[in-house]
């Protein structure tokens, strides 16, 4: 009796260790072997570990790695005619998706923000919008525009935005009847920002894109005058039908983040109130994926879709040779530009292009706002006084065009006055560099002058 008893109880350890062990195999099968989180929750999780910014609660903000969820409308256009092909040596440079080996750095990637079609009644709030967010961009002008509301062409410049040349009207017909009209185009909007801001705009961007429109002629004379024609690689699709929506606008612009240069498209004239409504939210995608905003100028290398079959096969007459010496050649020697002016001060780069400063008497004078705002102060503009204030090092600066002087109030409440040479130019305030350098304690230290620019050290 005693051993059939032990027989009995040790069947009974065996068989309840049989079950114990069977139920801890189920659970540890449910939740992926680890113990883990519910497959949706550990998604999530993983996000957050890797860094990756996570959905904002808004119908605008879909997941940082968005699938293309087109409307009917905007499928349907993108099924209908593929992407133009680029001839872009940024595009040929761009990396394959392979992982960086342990310990690389990071490749740098940059997006550049450009804007067609404006000055226009939208243009002030992408402008705010870019200030806000600490980001330049490239606006691509339309002469006719320009002319109508300068105001808005010397915000552009004076907040350290590039300006490029989009033309006079827009209109196809005339501007791809033949590659004179063409010029004759450019060089009138050229007049115009250049009485505005005392620039000539090199970079060029033709309406509609150059697909279709520029044959070889177009490009080898716009290019020996010494412009640089400038497309794009992502299409925002901001422009593709009356009121597209933001939300639209937002997945086209950052459906592929992966590119280490990107040239984006978006429009600032009238009717695109929802490009700037989109912009927000474009702008914290591409920081969000590690870009950085640059600004396109002539020595950026040029983004340029082919010339295609039609375009080649519309046999435009070419120029004349005359008309040729007499307008291409002379060009190249009027925009090509002088020396840049790049100046660091307090440890603070900033760069000022030909054509934003002058040389008068021996001394650089250069545009109040342009200069401080860039070397990251602020400046403001009394109208009624006829003076402009700037804050910046800790000190108040306030220069007074009727009594040629500029007011220092330091932060220890001191006041001084000192004589200046405050110039209103078309608006815009001009003073000797050393004197305002010396004025927000900035004492010059060397000025330069190399082969390739100019430049001015203070500590």
């Amino acid at each position: 009796m005693k051993v059939s008893l032990g027989k009995s109880i040790r069947r009974l350890i065996i068989c309840g260790l049989l079950v114990i062990a069977v139920v801890l195999g189920v659970g540890v099968s449910a939740y992926g072997g680890r113990g883990d989180l519910p497959a949706a929750q550990n998604a999530v999780s993983r996000q957050a570990e890797a860094g990756k910014a996570l959905p904002l609660l808004s119908k605008n903000n879909p997941p940082a790695a968005p699938v293309q969820d087109l409307t009917p409308a905007a499928a349907g256009h993108a099924a209908g005619k593929p992407q133009k092909p680029h001839i872009s040596v940024l595009s040929a440079k761009e990396s394959t998706t392979a992982p960086e080996p342990s310990g690389q750095a990071k490749q740098k990637r940059v997006v550049y923000l450009t804007f067609d079609d404006g000055p226009s009644a939208v243009t002030p709030r992408v402008l705010s919008i870019l200030q806000q967010q600490g980001v330049k961009a490239t606006f691509f002008m339309l002469g006719e525009q320009a002319a109508g509301r300068p105001e808005l062409v010397k915000a552009v410049y004076e907040q350290g935005h590039a300006i490029g040349n989009h033309t006079y009207n827009h209109n196809y017909h005339d501007l791809y009847s033949g590659f004179t009209e063409f010029w004759r185009q450019i060089k009138q909007t050229e007049e115009t920002v250049r009485e505005i801001t005392g620039i000539r705009p090199q970079l060029v961007r033709a309406p509609g894109g150059t697909f279709d429109h520029f044959d070889n002629t177009y490009f080898e004379l716009l290019k020996q005058a010494g412009y640089t024609v400038m497309d794009w690689t992502v299409d925002s699709g901001d422009s593709r039908r009356r009121g597209v929506p933001a939300a639209e606008i937002l997945r086209n612009s950052a459906a592929d983040l992966t590119s280490p240069s990107v040239v984006l498209l978006l429009h600032d004239g009238s009717g695109h109130e929802q490009s700037a409504k989109a912009l927000p939210a474009i702008i914290e995608r591409y920081k969000a994926a590690g870009y950085e905003f640059g600004l396109l100028d002539e020595q950026s290398e040029p983004v340029q879709f082919r010339v295609s079959g039609k375009a080649a096969a519309l046999h435009r007459a070419k120029p004349s040779d005359a008309w040729v010496t007499a307008n291409i050649v002379p060009n190249a020697a009027l925009i090509t530009p002088g020396k840049a002016l790049a100046l660091e001060v307090g440890g603070v780069e900033a760069r000022l292009k030909p054509g934003e400063y002058r040389l008068q008497d021996g001394q650089y004078v250069v545009p109040l706002r342009a200069t401080v705002e860039r070397l990251g102060g602020q400046v403001g503009w009394n109208a009624e006084a006829r003076s402009g204030t700037a804050v910046w090092n800790g000190c108040s600066l306030t220069l007074d065009t009727a009594k040629q002087e500029i007011g220092i109030l330091r932060k220890d409440g001191s006041e001084e006055f000192r004589p200046a040479s405050v110039q209103l130019i078309d608006s815009a305030l001009w003073v000797p560099l050393r004197t305002l350098l010396e004025a927000a304690g900035h004492p010059s230290v060397e000025a330069r002058v190399n082969a390739d620019e100019r430049s001015v050290k203070a500590a």
